[in-house]
């Protein structure tokens, strides 16, 4: 696996991660769709993080309304 790839995989870790912990937190488990290496264009892999990022910041403000 090159270096790219390597942090894109990370990236998609660590943003499914925390939104692991806010499941844990509102209770609402969801399932988020692993990176697969090579599997994206640079465009599609940036909209899918960046809606991962939308999703932990809506629902941890749905936490802090509450």
């Amino acid at each position: 696996m090159n270096e790219i790839e390597q942090k894109r995989n990370q990236i998609n870790l660590e943003l499914r991660s925390l939104l692991t912990i806010i499941d844990m937190i509102d209770g609402k488990s969801k399932n988020y769709q692993d990176y697969k290496e090579n599997s994206m264009s640079e465009n599609e892999f940036l909209n899918q993080q960046l809606e991962l990022v939308q999703e932990a910041k809506s629902r941890l403000l749905n936490i802090f309304k509450s």
